[in-house]
């Protein structure tokens, strides 16, 4: 039932919306913790930690996951040695500390071997890629988490906020704070592998902010951010539909945008409701930036002859957890009349694409994949190329199809029907 519902409201990719709308839920009631104790630039300083780790992991050829977690726990356990109020970091610390994680996730992902789709994953995460098993993942992950700290609510609170009548009571402060620390490590660095670190962090501070904009009291606030969470990543994901707009930017605009609207509700409800309805409005006036589509007004086949064309055929089958999708390729690119079929300019008013990307979809499946980096280098007149690649997670059953694009989908655009062509094929 609820697939049949985000199928309609938000198209084909429910994997990215029940992703993103579990993680608006249920990350911000952590995020509260984090905001609460004005260490906000702990999230993303975790979050830019754990993905050195999966970029070290990347590089070593070792599951990247486990190193992730493992790596930012280890950041974690540091801030707790020495101190009577072990977890308290600076501004400062947490600054440097970001600054050499930014630098080590660089450094590994250049000395990685990694694909490019593969890299930009690990650095900025990508949505639309999560499949409705990453949405399964992530959300036990966080429900755990979420019930480990309601059950040790007063515990951690007390020890948050008063630690001398915490430790007259004989609670561990330090070790409460451990363990608030360290299900944040865990789970960030969880969320990292679908939401990116930008995106990550976006729904942990920003709708605790919002939510404490409208004074509720302590409960209350908790129960708004998570309310508010899930608001504002609905809005950006149906902006994102709607307009075509990168995923991550149009939800982590919308969950800033709480702040205000919160802030004006405080002040009286109908100043929120004129702001958010302001809002809303110019959102609706957003529409998609229509590509114009280069017309051939050549029509009979000796014409039809002079143009690049491309056919691409598919074939998959599991391996594993993951599919393995074989693709060949037939290109032709004519050579100009007269002119050398290797060395001749490509005519001016018919440029064949930089690059060629595939993309493709089937029944919980969308994945794209660089095929050829420099494709306007390639020889004039016929040749084939074929290759292989994993997709993890997919489907073992079902129909796969595909397009071929001129650049990732957040750069390029498909490529004419009566110029590619792809053959798709069953599982």
């Amino acid at each position: 039932m609820l697939t049949a519902v985000i199928d309609m409201l938000f198209g084909s990719l429910p994997g990215a919306v029940e992703t993103g709308l579990i993680a608006g839920a249920l990350l911000p009631l952590l995020g509260m913790w984090v905001v609460l104790q004005r260490v906000v630039f702990l999230g993303v300083t975790l979050a830019q930690v754990a993905a050195a780790g999966v970029a070290l992991g990347l590089v070593l050829g070792w599951p990247v996951l486990p190193l992730g977690i493992g790596l930012t726990l280890a950041v974690v356990a540091s801030g707790f040695v020495g101190g009577d109020r072990g977890g308290r970091w600076t501004d400062s610390s947490l600054g440097a500390l970001f600054c050499a994680a930014s630098a080590l996730s660089l450094l590994f992902i250049s000395r990685s071997p990694a694909e490019l789709d593969e890299v930009q994953h690990v650095l900025h995460g990508n949505l639309i890629f999560a499949s409705e098993s990453d949405a399964a993942f992530l959300g036990a992950a966080l429900v755990v988490a979420v019930l480990l700290l309601v059950a040790f609510f007063k515990q951690l609170l007390l020890a948050s906020f008063d630690l001398e009548t915490a430790s007259a009571l004989g609670l561990r402060a330090r070790g409460w704070m451990a363990l608030l620390f360290g299900v944040l490590a865990v789970v960030l660095a969880l969320s990292m592998r679908t939401t990116g670190s930008l995106l990550s962090f976006a729904m942990l501070v920003l709708p605790p902010l919002a939510a404490l904009r409208l004074q509720l009291g302590l409960r209350a606030s908790f129960v708004g951010a998570s309310v508010l969470g899930l608001l504002g990543t609905a809005a950006g994901l149906a902006l994102a539909f709607h307009a075509d707009l990168h995923l991550e930017s149009s939800i982590t605009l919308c969950l800033f945008l709480l702040i205000p609207v919160c802030a004006g509700w405080a002040r009286h409800p109908l100043i929120g409701v004129a702001l958010a309805g302001a809002l809303l409005f110019g959102g609706l006036q957003l529409e998609p930036i229509e590509t114009e589509p280069h017309h051939h007004h050549a029509t009979d086949d000796a014409d039809q002859a002079d143009r690049w064309h491309l056919d691409a055929h598919l074939s998959a089958r599991a391996e594993g957890d993951a599919l393995r999708v074989d693709w060949v390729l037939d290109v032709l690119r004519p050579a100009l009349p007269g002119a050398d079929p290797v060395s001749a300019p490509q005519a001016d008013d018919d440029p064949f694409p930089a690059s060629l990307w595939l993309v493709i979809t089937g029944d919980g499946l969308f994945h794209e994949h660089e095929l050829l980096h420099h494709a306007d280098e390639l020889p004039r007149g016929t040749s084939q190329h074929s290759g292989s690649f994993l997709v993890e997670g997919a489907p073992a059953q079902g129909h796969v199809d595909g397009q071929l694009w001129s650049a990732s989908m957040l750069e390029g655009e498909p490529l004419a029907g009566d110029r590619a062509n792809v053959a798709g094929c069953d599982l």
